[in-house]
């Protein structure tokens, strides 16, 4: 035998050889796969959330996507298995772990109450089975699934189906997560055409749950435009027919797949980096103020998250709407900062002092939003420097205490009494504890008067 074919001959049993071990070790992290995730439904089924994040965390130790690919598919397989309670706890946990998944925990609860429901399962209990977790994105998520199961949704069922959830329990706080999240929905459902799901949203009865709705179809055009939009990939995937036995998934594309919907073929134009107001400037006028409520994050996001910037793209608006915009540039903040109170206090003081407050009251909306404790709240408003700023953060916070309690006074009273006592009046306000506002409240917009 020529020395070419005994090296050749050595090549291809080594190759053999290779290929031999190799399938082997990937049997072998199959099936480690199978006992981890085994493990962690078990873990689930004992309610040991601790545990189960901690094993969530263990598992997953790749680096960028991939680390982001490996969570979301656990929450998804502890969702699918009716799991929510236990896949928020793990998330919660997983989050004091990885300071990237407290800054992309929103996401990961959609994607956990997209995958919850499916029409075999009480649309009304899974929304319940959901808590406020990282802006009570599951509870956004279900109802994106329960509408994305058909896409001829109509006014009847849209103006009913948060009446349906919320049954006889009057909660303010859950009726604004059903209806938020039917502005997701149908901005999914309508392929992210933004103008028709604004219009989907006037089919509500009430002024007070058409700018709730408008708020989720503005937050879903916003979210979309980002890339890898894990909740489009999702809620798409959730419409296709089961893949046939041995099919190659990562012929879908990547993620959880790219059927139904497809974020690829939107006419809507999401985002326009030559004006960071859009979508704003294009919609009816009825749409602007809920539209600016939104705009900072897109705004940051387009001046490189340079605030000064940021603050006189704000200036651009209207006077009568400029709040909302500045509204929105704290709630980036408080997102961006992932609820650091000291960088969040650095970003909104930027921009017109005379609109800065409002900056304030997003800021510390988000940190009640996002954990649903108005301690959170409270402790940024403590940081904030004596002034016009730190006043109506604190009013902000009544006002989101106010929403959470709405059915309880003596527990808006209790939360306020935890401010200063220098404060505790202006919380009481934005409670609505207080028949007559404080000396030099409400703070005007505009008013140039000095701290």
């Amino acid at each position: 035998m020529s020395a070419k074919r005994v090296a050749l001959t050595a090549v291809a049993v080594a190759a053999a050889v290779l290929g031999y071990f190799g399938a082997r070790r990937l049997l072998d992290r199959r099936a480690a796969g199978e006992v981890t995730m085994r493990h962690m439904l078990d873990l689930a089924a004992r309610g040991d959330t601790t545990a189960l994040g901690d094993l969530v965390h263990a598992k997953c130790r790749q680096a960028g996507d991939a680390r982001k690919q490996c969570y979301e598919d656990v929450f998804v397989a502890l969702a699918a298995e009716g799991r929510v309670k236990e896949a928020l706890g793990a998330l919660s946990v997983l989050a004091e772990k990885d300071r990237e998944v407290e800054r992309e925990g929103h996401v990961y609860t959609h994607v956990i109450g997209i995958t919850a429901w499916n029409p075999e399962r009480d649309v009304g209990q899974v929304f319940a089975s959901c808590n406020g977790l990282f802006q009570s994105g599951c509870y956004h998520g279900v109802i994106q699934a329960y509408l994305t199961r058909d896409a001829d949704v109509d006014s009847a069922e849209v103006a009913g189906i948060c009446d349906l959830i919320e049954g006889r329990q009057r909660n303010l706080w859950l009726r604004f997560q059903c209806v938020h999240g039917l502005g997701h929905g149908l901005e999914m459902i309508w392929n992210w055409e933004l103008p028709r799901a604004l219009e989907g949203c006037d089919w509500l009865p009430s002024a007070w749950d058409r700018e709730s709705c408008y708020g989720g179809a503005f937050m879903e055009n916003a979210v979309v435009a980002m890339p890898a939009h894990a909740t489009a990939r999702l809620v798409s995937d959730k419409s296709a027919p089961a893949a046939a036995e041995g099919e190659d998934h990562s012929a879908h594309g990547s993620g959880h797949g790219s059927h139904g919907p497809d974020p690829s073929r939107i006419t809507f134009k999401l985002i326009d980096s030559t004006d960071l107001l859009y979508p704003c400037t294009v919609v009816a006028a009825r749409y602007w103020p809920s539209c600016y409520r939104l705009q900072g994050g897109t705004i940051a996001r387009l001046v490189n998250l340079d605030y000064k910037k940021a603050a006189k793209e704000c200036d651009r608006v209207v006077p009568e709407l400029r709040t909302h915009c500045y509204l929105s540039l704290g709630t980036y903040a408080a997102g961006l900062t992932v609820l650091d109170a000291r960088k969040s206090i650095r970003l909104c003081t930027n921009g017109d002092p005379a609109y800065q407050p409002w900056c304030f009251v997003g800021a510390t909306k988000n940190f009640v939003d996002v954990t649903s404790r108005p301690e959170d709240g409270l402790e940024l408003c403590r940081q904030v420097p004596k002034g016009r700023n730190r006043r109506q953060c604190f009013v902000a916070v009544g006002e989101e205490i106010s929403v959470l309690h709405s059915n309880n006074p003596q527990e808006r009273a209790r939360y306020c009494a935890m401010a200063p006592s220098e404060d505790v009046e202006d919380c009481n306000y934005g409670a609505g504890l207080l028949r007559e506002a404080p000396k030099g409240l409400p703070i005007s917009p505009g008013d140039t008067a000095k701290d």
